[in-house]
This record gives structure tokens, C-alpha cells and sequence, in this order.
């Protein structure tokens, strides 16, 4: 219990020193954080339907949460909170569940229709609807376990070649470290990426259960 609560202590710390400012001029460090920011928050734009700030912007407050989370990891002797499954499913089910819900309750016609694509044949009907249904019910899961696979499969990597550096050679030292090294830059795209794939996701699971547009 200690150890999920510092998880998240350590997410807000960095979340607000992120978004402090010590200068008046702005740095480089804020300028290239505000062209990233801007980028992702295009990108969101792009795929979501709804072209308000509203959307937009909650998907990238869970973008920056995932990131921050998935770094920590990188730091020594720290843990990764996105590499357990109840952190992700924490982010990803009451998001699924809120689409979900409200899609059906304001276009339940349209969504019954989605549950059978075009074309399909009569006999096939019922077995289609259900298989769409337990597709649509295990997106969270399968968006959790993504996630939590990539985080820990990396990770975990980082640490074994870690542990294995001792009492070795220092021409093999040598070599581990520099494997190290692009290990962790390998790891650190990861981390961005694999937050970015999990909002993506989220996106194209919300604009499926929008249908004004």
C-alpha cells in the first residue's frame, strides 16, 4: 500500500515541477517542451472527432501521466507504476466504460448496427454480435496488458544487464555499458511511444462511440 502511494506522489511531484517556471524568459527547455506538447495535442486533435479543447486535452493529461510514469522507471533503485496491471486498467476501464455507456444510451440504434458489419451472411448474424461484443469488452484489458507487457519486458532487461556487471572484466564492462546505454535510449522512445499508442487507442475507442458527426 505504501509503495502505490508513493507511486503517485512521485507522478504529481513531477507533474508540477514539469509546469513550474524559475525564469522569466522562456528556456529551451520550455520552448521544446511546448512545441511537444503542441505536436501530441495535434496529433489528438487529428484523430478525435470532436474538434473542442475539452477531449483534446484529457487525452493529453493521460499522455503526460503515462510518459512521467514510464520514465520513472528509467531512474535507478525506482519503480514503474504503468507496469502494474492495476494502474492501467485504473486509466483505461473507467474511460472504456464511459464511452461505452455513451454511446449506447445516445446512439443505441447505431451501435446495435456496428455490431454486424456489411455484408455479413444471415446465418452468421448471432455469432458475429457476439464476437463483437467480447471483442469490445476485453479492449481495456488487451490496452493494460500492452502496456504493462512493454514496460516490463524493457525494464526488466535493464535490470538483469545491470546486475550482471559485477565482477566482470573491464573490456566486457566496457561493452555492457555501452549496450546498456542504447538499451535505455531504445527504452526511453518506448516509453513515449507506448504512451502515445495508449492514447491513440483511447481516441479511436471514443470517436467509435460517436456518431454526431
Amino acid at each position: 500500500m505504501f509503495s502505490s502511494e508513493m507511486n503517485w506522489f512521485i507522478l504529481q511531484v513531477f507533474l508540477i515541477l514539469m509546469f513550474l517556471s524559475f525564469w522569466i524568459k522562456p528556456t529551451r527547455i520550455s520552448i521544446s517542451k511546448s512545441i511537444l506538447l503542441k505536436y501530441f495535442a495535434e496529433q489528438f486533435e487529428i484523430a478525435l472527432k470532436s474538434k473542442k479543447d475539452g477531449p483534446k486535452l484529457m487525452f493529453l493529461s493521460i499522455f503526460l501521466l503515462i510518459v512521467l510514469s514510464n520514465l520513472c522507471g528509467l531512474i535507478p533503485n525506482s519503480f514503474t507504476a504503468t507496469s502494474h496491471l492495476t494502474t492501467n486498467l485504473f486509466l483505461s476501464v473507467p474511460m472504456w466504460t464511459g464511452f461505452f455507456i455513451f454511446g449506447w444510451v445516445t446512439f443505441t440504434n447505431k451501435m446495435l448496427a456496428h455490431l454486424v458489419p456489411n455484408g455479413t451472411p444471415t446465418a452468421l448474424i448471432s455469432f458475429m454480435v457476439l464476437i463483437e461484443l467480447i471483442s469490445t469488452s476485453i479492449r481495456p484489458f488487451t490496452l493494460s496488458i500492452r502496456l504493462m507487457a512493454n514496460m516490463v519486458s524493457g525494464h526488466l532487461l535493464l535490470t538483469l544487464l545491470g546486475n550482471s556487471m559485477v565482477n566482470i572484466s573491464f573490456i566486457i564492462l566496457m561493452v555492457m555499458v555501452l549496450v546498456q546505454t542504447m538499451l535505455a535510449l531504445l527504452e526511453t522512445g518506448v516509453c513515449l511511444i507506448q504512451a502515445y499508442v495508449f492514447c491513440m487507442l483511447l481516441t479511436l475507442y471514443s470517436d467509435e462511440s460517436d456518431y454526431a458527426k
